[in-house]
């Protein structure tokens, strides 16, 4: 009992002296600003830490007016959302900095019913706008995101796919509307080939890339195996023609896609999955679409013949829907343009915009 008490103290004691420091905040020389007026930022997680983050990221001052105990609040919770106020000059919340023109975003404006245009409205975008995914949260938060890449270099002419395959955890989707096939299955499917392999590690990659061994394989990063980095995630997926997407946990969507796009590897993706990003992937355009395993057994057969002068193209579509829709300055572009308009926006809340699904 002592020690718990000991322990409350010391943690109001820390959350005190923090929102001190953070108190001293002050704006950057700019014109750009952003009002948070959200109260319900518990409702979206890491994705609203994302989406100030990408304000920030954007160039402008966010001011995110509060008092101790909404501070608390954010900074004792989820680990995601709690960087908005454990980041360094992130938030301005003194209420004596006020901007004179500003953008401001609401509760009312936003929606966590981030699936009902696929499933309701038969993915009819007119008059919202849908956040789009991004990279995982920690590539922001280290500035791994932006690291220069040279998306030229002579590339192998190879499928790569990494991520966790926990049997357990990636089978949740199935309990979901979705229909796409579950992780574990696809990885269950693609090591029934014999251009399959799973790699031990970086060590093990590099060499073969340098001795020009992956050539025509499935090449997987499997994370209870292998641990990629996520400072090397970028460069690694550089090196490669093709990556072959995989859902997340309980929808479609997963960060991996997204840092794919930002080097211009090109996407292997099932078509309920490339229809719930907006704008929605285009086969042949800017991705390799399936609707189903046979199909995808189909395309496999063929994707290594394709025409390098039809591989090139579509990585610079690709690059061009990463700069035009991905990047944190192109989603505040839009993202402001829609709020102008007055246009229902969706942000993702993972679980809680699953269980939205009717």
């Amino acid at each position: 009992m002592i020690k718990k008490r000991f322990d409350q103290v010391n943690r109001l004691v820390k959350d005190i002296l923090a929102f001190e420091k953070i108190k001293k905040n002050k704006p950057e020389n700019t014109q750009k600003a952003v009002l948070v007026g959200i109260k319900h930022h518990y409702t979206y997680h890491r994705f609203f830490y994302l989406l100030l983050k990408f304000y920030k990221l954007a160039g402008y001052n966010v001011y995110y007016q509060m008092d101790f105990a909404t501070f608390r609040n954010i900074r004792n919770k989820e680990k995601y959302l709690s960087m908005i106020v454990r980041e360094d000059n992130f938030l301005i919340v003194n209420k004596k900095y006020k901007p004179e023109n500003y953008i401001e975003i609401k509760d009312e404006m936003f929606s966590p019913d981030y699936f009902s245009t696929y499933f309701e409205k038969n993915n009819n975008t007119d008059y919202v706008f849908h956040v789009p995914m991004s990279f995982h949260p920690l590539m922001y938060h280290y500035g791994f995101w932006n690291h220069k890449i040279d998306v030229g270099k002579a590339r192998i002419n190879a499928i790569f796919c990494y991520g966790n395959f926990d049997a357990k955890a990636y089978l949740d989707i199935k309990r979901t509307e979705f229909s796409v096939v579950p992780r574990t299955e696809l990885l269950s499917f693609m090591k029934k080939k014999s251009q399959f392999t799973a790699l031990s590690g970086v060590g093990e990659l590099l060499k073969r890339i340098k001795e020009g061994s992956l050539e025509k394989k499935y090449a997987f990063a499997i994370k209870e195996d292998f641990e990629l980095p996520m400072a090397e995630v970028r460069e690694t997926l550089s090196y490669f023609n093709f990556y072959f997407c995989c859902p997340g946990v309980v929808m479609p969507l997963c960060h991996n896609v997204i840092e794919a796009m930002s080097v211009g590897t090109i996407p292997i993706i099932q078509k309920e999955y490339a229809e719930v990003m907006y704008p929605n992937l285009a086969d042949g355009i800017n991705a390799v679409i399936f609707d189903n395993l046979e199909h995808l057994e189909s395309i496999l057969q063929h994707i290594f013949d394709t025409p390098e002068i039809e591989i090139n193209r579509m990585r610079e579509n690709v690059l061009r829907y990463f700069q035009d829709y991905l990047t944190p300055e192109s989603v505040v572009e839009h993202l402001n343009e829609s709020i102008r308009n007055k246009q229902l926006v969706y942000l993702q809340a993972e679980y809680r915009s699953v269980k939205l699904v009717r």
